[in-house]
């Protein structure tokens, strides 16, 4: 039926804005009556006429009439069968008692009198305002509520918040709402009789809104006897008649009819007055307003209340007159336990003396506990139904997070700003297992998806049988697969192409099978185990090389990736090493949030983990720690409130109880909550329709604080069956695979695993996940764990159970042989029945390990082939040589770069104790060879054991000293042997047989060992390595760096031999087999580091050495890349590289170096640093501490880098003397080690000591100095005959230098003109700003002032676009100077 409406129109100001509200009616309004909803509705002032506020949609209903209708609708239905339109009725009510409760507290806080508040809450004083357009939600049609006299009005504010879920399924239509209450009137409009004050006065306001709203819900109707007189409270055990399986609740108090069970009471009672409000004895002013407003709308309710007089409402006591009857609780009527329970704790506030633990104090807890209902229809209003005692469950909020708010605003904040500004950062979370770490993580999700992020999520496990890294190339195969469902087609093949030109596409597709998704129309791919797509060749380095490149493509501002690693303290080296690698690289490559846990009480001081952490932070990404604790107590006590959905008010006493026990941890007290229920101290009242507990029986019960032994003791309760189950998944980690468990229920001993893991789910140990069974937290696993007595022999049976399905079907099985030795090798080789047995798990620990050394996985390589060493017999040698040397060889391959460096040696020693040909052990003597050299740093035996090893191979070597007497014409034969082969024009004479290239691969080491051990030999070894190749026509991997290595000795002297050298380089460049990375990484590093930027640009040169440095990376040799690495930064100091720039990278470089360990290239990299910052003008003196001369006597490898750097440094500052110091260093070291010398070092030594030569000469006037000069100017010219890109400008600047100092002013002018010309063109901007600030001075010096205040502003020019900050200066000083003394 269309409800009748009467809207009233007033104009009143509150703040400085309109309002709308109805006042009393008088002469000066008009009331306008509108029957029909769809009619415009005014507000109409009676003194002019006109309409104030208009609105079609919004009805003002008195309240009495509202309820009739919101009655009158069909909702007496089954409790489990609540029709939608009962649950909108039911929240609008709610609403409107919300609305309410706020008038009366507005009318506290404004003085008014408990009498005013007593007359003014009568259902025929109220208007309720309410929409009726289809705008408007299921239940929130309530816009406000008036009441008539006094004036007061309240609008309601809604906004949604969330879906009420509940069990999994949300409820109808209705979603929880923020409602809030404006209130809309002036106080200084009321007439105040008297005051309210104290607490008693809140109470009795409270049990004023009690009855109110009692009456509100249930009406006159619902009472079994109307209310005459007063009030009187009783004490009852119970509502109803108690069952014997609930406890009884603390004592609740409500109206009764019987006098004589009253409690005692031991003070005076105070009479109230008898009058009631509703008779005709109703006091004056309201009995006005009643009769005012009757023949404007009929009540169907009438309210029953107490009227107090106002010299007793000071205070509120228990009143001894008995009433007729007590009021219907409203579960009894059909309304919901919580909102039943409410109104009873308002009543509960009739008198002072504390009556209940559950009672209201004051207005706001019952305005909180409505706002709550209204939040969370779903969970707090609506009865939840448990069906039986058999299926009790708590209803848990698992998307909500509790007191974690600041937590998560961090994380997203740093989230956010990772976006915006393209820079990778770290948070790293710690706290005790349970306390919510992985949730408040979990808590983003949403918004980092939302932003358009991806998200790469892993868990690491203690006893996961997977590799290293596996989890990591797992979640980044996912990540792949996330991308391919978020982007279209064409997008994602641009992407491809992307990947494909810039990152090892044919590695990474091996690792990562949804990559080659990206250029097809195929579905994603699931990585379950990282063992099925390794393949032979692949390295860990250049897999992480590969990964790096990887995620610069995919990662970006618009589309940020977040790396979630949980359980660190679990965590492999390898994995961290990957994900620091990502973090560290350029800054603004990539745009990653990474965010790892783990628990601070398994990680103790010296833990990988803060190596981790301090190497970030080394590295100069930003890594935020956060430390977090259990929950608050109110924290807490919301988590119990949701999950039992009963209001935070009523949960307090037990979750106070939990909180002590569990000191907050979110897990720990759901347990305990769990185990209160599975106990039946917690029980779900059928009768009451909500959980109940007694909490004097919890406190009396023997409550573990022991997390695990609390959920042991729980599963010792399982069937013999269910417990298998629990250990057999708990030997496997955190997770079993599906896979897993099909094959183990195919054995006998575990037939019924499948079937009893679904009863753990069920039971809620375990939880379904897309690939198998995952515990649902660590705890219950390692409970579980604890349930296993012999572990070891647990272990063992569970991995032979494993490997009998493995051996009847081995090829194409879908477990990974990983997961079959992770649990035998628990207890091997005492429990294997037999030796053929034995041999079997052997040979499949050795292949296992061979698989993990190609993936770089030391650790595992090092375990396997140990296990399979322990099981060969005493006598191994005599019985099984060749599976002997096999073992002990790949042992000390495993051992060597996993650190066990002694057992390396030992091995190693064994195999050729027991050798019985070279073939036998010629890889051997090559490992024993490469561990002393690298790992031991003993180039004499490495030098011995390499030359012993090419005497064996037949090869007739002379030692070192006698090397030194036939060097010349070693060279000279292989120089002349290179001019007349064919070896590298393409005619292959001869493959190379197995001793060929034993013999290739023992020079290729010894020219190695040489150069760091006999340098002053090199050069003939290297010439007696390609006499060999030449000679016998080898064609080989090896033969490129052969003739490469030949091409730099040939170069080292300037002469015409390094254009031969050159040349042949160049034809081996073009036969270098590229599918060899390695070899070509190094062929490269050999050429372009010592013979190309003698006769090609430096700049393509410096080219050229990145491209061999990614290649050395993705080979994973990092002492290579490292080298290639070391000479493009000191190439890019000559080409004129921006300074700041160049320092930035080396300032990664050199973190780089720290975290991988190398001394070596550190050392070179501070030398690099510290002259750039000297040139950009970051360090007040021209030198470094770094640069003493005891320094550079202890480390002669350093002394030429030095010299360079500081002479540099000092001809730009103006300081020849230095030069001169550090040219008597260089010429006072050793000879051979300057004979080894790059000859590019000594070409620009020759430079700057030239110039410095000169302008020595000026101070000084000594003729003999010019004679250096000319030596200077003679070996830069020879260089610049072999390429004038690099060298013409030098040459000319120094020949201007002599020119200006001899005084031929015309000469030097000509060659400055030219050094500036050829810097020019050579894009040398740092030697043009040289050359230009030269000239200036000579100009300068012959009254040229014009000309050279031109030239210095050239220099100045060219110094700030190199990024010298410090020569900038000095030129914009000397153009002042010279501007103000013209």
């Amino acid at each position: 039926m269309t409800p009748q409406a009467v809207l009233y129109t007033c104009n009143m100001k509150n703040n400085d804005f309109d309002i709308m509200h109805p006042p009393q009616l008088n002469n000066d309004f008009q009331l306008s009556a509108i029957g029909d909803s769809s009619t415009e509705m005014e507000w109409i002032d009676g003194r002019d006429g006109k309409s104030t506020k208009k609105d079609r949609n919004v009805l003002a209903i008195p309240l009495g009439q509202w309820k009739g209708e919101e009655d009158g609708k069909s909702y007496h239905l089954n409790p489990l069968e609540r029709s939608k339109d009962w649950k909108a009725s039911l929240l609008r009510k709610v609403t409107v008692a919300f609305a309410a409760a706020n008038l009366i507290r507005h009318a506290l806080d404004c003085g008014y009198s408990i009498n005013e508040i007593m007359r003014l809450l009568s259902l025929d004083n109220f208007l309720v305002h309410m929409r009726v357009d289809d705008s408007s939600d299921l239940g929130w049609e309530v816009e406000g509520v008036d009441v008539i006299s006094p004036e007061l009005a309240v609008k309601i504010h809604s906004n949604w918040i969330s879906s009420c879920s509940v069990f999994g399924v949300t409820a109808d239509d209705f979603t929880g709402r923020n409602v809030e209450a404006t209130i809309m009137s002036k106080a200084s409009h009321f007439v105040r009789q008297d005051s309210c004050e104290g607490d008693s006065d809140e109470r009795i306001a409270c049990y004023a809104l009690g009855l109110f709203l009692h009456s509100f819900f249930c009406g006159e109707n619902s009472q079994r006897t109307a209310i005459e007189g007063h009030g009187r409270l009783k004490h009852y055990d119970d509502i109803c008649d108690s069952t014997v399986d609930e406890p009884c609740p603390k004592k609740k108090y409500f109206l009764s009819q019987s006098k004589d069970s009253a409690p005692e009471r031991g003070h005076s009672m105070k009479n109230y007055s008898t009058e009631d409000p509703l008779t005709k004895d109703h006091p004056k002013s309201c009995q006005q307003t009643k009769s005012s407003h009757h023949s404007h709308y009929v009540s169907t309710q009438r309210s029953s209340y107490v009227s107090i007089s106002a010299s007793d409402s000071s205070a509120m006591q228990a009143i001894d007159e008995p009433i007729d009857s007590h009021f219907t609780p409203l579960l009894e009527v059909g309304y919901p336990s919580s909102l039943s329970q409410l109104v009873i704790n308002l009543l509960d506030c009739r008198s002072d003396r504390v009556l209940s633990d559950e009672c209201y104090q004051n207005i706001e807890e019952v305005i909180n506990d409505l706002n709550i209902l209204l939040q969370a229809p779903g969970r707090f209003l609506f009865d939840q139904y448990q069906l039986s005692s058999g299926y009790q469950r708590l209803v848990v909020n698992k998307d909500k997070l509790y007191g974690r708010e600041a937590e998560a605003a961090l994380l997203t904040d740093t989230f956010c700003r990772v976006a915006l500004t393209g820079n990778s950062e770290a948070v790293c979370i710690s706290g005790y297992s349970g306390c919510g770490k992985s949730h408040l993580v979990q808590s983003i999700f949403e918004s980092v998806d939302a932003a358009g992020g991806y998200l790469v999520v892993q868990k690491f496990d203690e006893t996961s049988t997977q590799s290293p890294i596996s989890a990591i190339l797992s979640a980044l195969n996912e990540l792949c697969g996330l991308i391919i469902e978020k982007h279209s087609q064409d997008e994602l093949r641009e992407l491809y192409k992307v990947i494909e030109g810039g990152a090892n596409l044919t590695l990474l597709s091996r690792v990562l099978p949804n990559i080659n998704r990206m250029n097809s129309s195929d579905g994603v791919v699931p990585l379950d185990s990282f063992n099925h797509v390794v393949s032979s060749g692949l390295n860990f380095h250049m897999l992480v090389f590969a990964i790096m490149r990887l995620m610069r493509f995919i990662s970006s501002r618009s589309h940020p990736v977040m790396i979630f690693l949980d359980d660190l303290q679990w965590a492999d080296t390898a994995s961290l090493d990957l994900v620091h690698s990502i973090l560290s690289d350029l800054k603004g490559s990539n745009c990653v949030f990474f965010v790892g846990c783990y628990r601070d009480q398994d990680v103790k001081q010296g833990h990988f983990v803060f190596e981790f952490i301090n190497s970030l932070l080394a590295h100069e990404v930003p890594c935020t720690e956060l430390h977090i604790d259990g929950l608050s107590k109110d924290d807490l006590n919301q988590m119990l409130s949701d999950a039992l959905c009963v209001i935070p008010r009523l949960c307090k006493s037990l979750s106070t109880i939990v909180y002590h026990k569990t000191r907050g941890s979110p897990f720990f007290s759901l347990e305990i909550l769990n185990s209160l229920i599975n106990r039946g101290i917690v029980i779900y009242s059928l009768r009451e329709r909500r959980w109940i507990w007694d909490v004097d029986q919890i406190q009396a019960e023997d409550i573990t604080d022991n997390v695990l032994q609390m959920i042991t003791d729980k599963m010792t309760l399982l069937d013999d069956d269910d417990q298998i189950a629990l250990k057999v998944a708990a030997c496997f980690g955190i997770k079993i695979n599906e896979s897993f468990v099909r094959e183990l229920s195919r054995t006998t001993l575990f037939i019924d695993l499948q079937f009893n893991l679904d009863k753990a789910a069920e039971n809620g140990f375990m939880e379904r996940v897309h690939s198998g069974y995952q515990f649902v937290h660590d705890k219950v696993r390692e409970a579980a764990y604890m349930l296993i007595d012999s572990k070891d022999e647990y272990h063992f049976n569970v991995g032979m159970s494993l490997y009998s399905t493995l051996a009847h079907h081995k090829e194409g099985h879908a477990i990974p042989a990983t997961a079959v030795l992770a649990q035998i090798n628990h207890c091997i080789p005492s429990l294997l029945p037999c030796r053929k047995l034995q041999s079997q798990i052997a040979e499949l620990n050795y292949e296992e390990s061979l698989k993990s050394l190609e993936r770089s996985d030391f650790t595992s390589a090092y375990l396997y082939i140990k296990a399979a060493v322990s099981m060969l017999p005493e006598d191994t040698w005599a019985t099984n040589y060749y599976q002997s040397n096999k073992y002990f060889f790949q042992f000390a391959k495993a051992a060597y770069p996993s650190g066990r460096i002694l057992e390396a040696k030992d091995s190693l020693n064994e195999i050729i104790e027991n050798e019985r040909g070279i073939e036998d052990t010629f890889q051997s003597y090559i490992l024993l060879t490469k561990i002393l050299l690298l790992a031991c740093n003993d180039l004499s035996q490495a030098f011995d054991s390499c030359h012993k090893l090419l005497q064996m191979l037949g090869e007739d070597v002379p030692s070192a000293d006698k090397a030194k007497d036939a060097l010349t014409s070693q060279v000279s034969k292989a120089k002349t042997l290179l001019e007349d082969s064919e070896l590298l024009h393409g005619k292959q004479i001869q493959t190379a047989g197995w001793r060929s290239l034993a013999v290739m691969q023992a020079y290729d080491q010894l020219v190695t060992i040489t150069y760091m051990s006999h340098p002053d030999v090199m050069p003939y070894y290297a010439g007696r390595w390609a006499q060999y190749a030449l000679i016998n026509k080898v064609t080989c991997r090896y033969t490129p760096k052969c003739i490469v290595s030949l091409a730099a000795v040939l170069c080292r002297d300037l002469s015409q031999d390094a254009r031969i050298g050159y040349k042949y380089g160049k034809l081996a460049l073009i036969a270098l087999d590229y599918s060899y990375v390695d070899d070509a990484a190094s062929v490269l590093l050999s050429f372009y580091g010592f013979v190309g930027d003698l006769f090609e640009p430096i700049q393509a040169c410096v080219d050229m050495l990145r491209r061999g440095y990614e290649m050395a990376m993705q080979a994973g040799n990092l002492s290579v890349a490292a080298f290639h690495k070391i000479f493009v930064l000191a190439r890019c100091a000559k080409t004129g590289m921006n300074l700041l720039d160049l320092k930035s990278e080396i300032d990664v470089e050199l973190s780089l170096s720290a975290h991988r360990a190398q001394t070596f290239m550190a050392m070179r990299l501070r030398c690099y640093r510290e002259t750039i910052q000297t040139l950009i003008g970051d360090k007040s003196t021209g030198h470094s501490a770094h640069f003493g001369d005891e320094d550079l006597a202890s480390k002669p490898s350093l002394i030429e880098t030095q010299c360079l750097d500081e002479m540099m440094c000092s001809v730009y500052l103006g300081k020849p003397e230095r030069i001169h110091l550090f040219s008597k260093l260089y010429l006072e070291s050793s000879p051979k080690q300057r004979r080894n010398s790059i000859p590019q070092r000594s070409i620009y030594i020759a430079f700057y000591f030239g110039l410095s030569v000169a302008a020595l000469y000026r101070i000084e006037q000594d003729p003999l100095e010019l004679t250096k000069l000319d030596d200077s100017i003679s070996i830069v010219a020879k260089a610049a005959k072999f390429s004038e890109w690099n060298f013409k400008n030098k040459v000319a600047l120094l020949k201007a230098e002599l020119a200006s100092v001899e005084e031929d002013a015309d000469e030097a002018e000509d060659q400055y003109d030219v050094a500036i010309t050829a810097a020019r063109s050579s894009k040398f901007i740092h030697e043009e700003g040289l050359a230009c600030e030269l000239a200036g001075f000579h100009c300068k010096n012959h009254g040229k002032v014009t000309k050279a205040l031109n030239l210095f502003r050239e220099a100045e020019r060219c110094y700030q676009a190199w990024g010298s900050k410090v020569k900038a200066n000095q030129m914009v000083c000397v153009i002042q100077s010279l501007s103000a003394g013209r």
